[in-house]
Protein backbone atom coordinates (compact mmCIF):
# COMPACT_ATOMS: atom_id res chain seq x y z
CA UNK A 1 0.00 0.00 0.00
CA UNK A 2 1.50 3.28 -1.03
CA UNK A 3 1.03 6.63 0.60
CA UNK A 4 -1.21 9.33 -0.82
CA UNK A 5 0.24 12.65 -1.93
CA UNK A 6 -1.04 14.31 1.24
CA UNK A 7 0.60 11.65 3.43
CA UNK A 8 3.88 11.95 1.53
CA UNK A 9 3.87 15.72 1.88
CA UNK A 10 3.05 15.50 5.60
CA UNK A 11 5.86 12.98 6.15
CA UNK A 12 8.35 15.14 4.27
CA UNK A 13 7.33 18.31 6.12
CA UNK A 14 7.50 16.64 9.54
CA UNK A 15 10.73 14.71 9.07
CA UNK A 16 12.70 16.91 6.72
CA UNK A 17 13.59 14.12 4.27
CA UNK A 18 11.81 12.00 1.69
CA UNK A 19 10.18 8.62 2.16
CA UNK A 20 12.75 7.07 -0.20
CA UNK A 21 15.59 8.33 2.02
CA UNK A 22 13.86 6.89 5.08
CA UNK A 23 13.41 3.54 3.36
CA UNK A 24 17.07 3.47 2.32
CA UNK A 25 18.14 4.31 5.87
CA UNK A 26 16.09 1.50 7.45
CA UNK A 27 17.09 -1.10 4.88
CA UNK A 28 20.75 -0.13 5.30
CA UNK A 29 20.51 -0.41 9.08
CA UNK A 30 18.95 -3.88 8.83
CA UNK A 31 21.67 -5.09 6.46
CA UNK A 32 24.48 -3.62 8.57
CA UNK A 33 23.11 -5.33 11.68
CA UNK A 34 22.79 -8.59 9.76
CA UNK A 35 26.39 -8.34 8.54
CA UNK A 36 27.60 -7.63 12.07
CA UNK A 37 25.65 -10.64 13.34
CA UNK A 38 27.17 -12.81 10.59
CA UNK A 39 30.66 -11.64 11.49
CA UNK A 40 30.01 -12.41 15.18
CA UNK A 41 28.69 -15.89 14.37
CA UNK A 42 31.64 -16.70 12.12
CA UNK A 43 34.17 -15.31 14.62
CA UNK A 44 32.63 -17.37 17.43
CA UNK A 45 32.56 -20.51 15.26
CA UNK A 46 36.19 -19.96 14.22
CA UNK A 47 37.29 -19.53 17.84
CA UNK A 48 35.51 -22.74 18.76
CA UNK A 49 37.10 -24.58 15.82
CA UNK A 50 40.57 -23.18 16.58
CA UNK A 51 40.41 -24.32 20.20
CA UNK A 52 39.10 -27.74 19.22
CA UNK A 53 35.65 -27.33 20.80
CA UNK A 54 33.85 -27.32 17.43
CA UNK A 55 34.34 -29.87 14.64
CA UNK A 56 35.14 -28.64 11.14
CA UNK A 57 31.81 -29.97 9.87
CA UNK A 58 29.91 -27.90 12.42
CA UNK A 59 32.01 -24.89 11.47
CA UNK A 60 31.15 -25.43 7.80
CA UNK A 61 27.49 -25.87 8.67
CA UNK A 62 27.52 -22.59 10.56
CA UNK A 63 29.12 -20.85 7.59
CA UNK A 64 26.54 -22.30 5.21
CA UNK A 65 23.60 -21.28 7.43
CA UNK A 66 24.97 -17.76 7.87
CA UNK A 67 25.51 -17.39 4.13
CA UNK A 68 22.03 -18.70 3.32
CA UNK A 69 20.42 -16.41 5.90
CA UNK A 70 22.28 -13.40 4.54
CA UNK A 71 21.38 -14.22 0.94
CA UNK A 72 17.69 -14.63 1.78
CA UNK A 73 17.64 -11.38 3.77
CA UNK A 74 19.34 -9.48 0.94
CA UNK A 75 16.95 -10.97 -1.60
CA UNK A 76 13.90 -9.76 0.32
CA UNK A 77 15.28 -6.33 1.25
CA UNK A 78 16.99 -5.41 -2.01
CA UNK A 79 14.59 -6.96 -4.53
Amino acid sequence: MSMTDAQTAAFQNASGFSTQSSSTLWISMVLVLALLWCAWVMWTAYRGWATGNVRFGAFGGSAARVLLTLLILMFFTLA
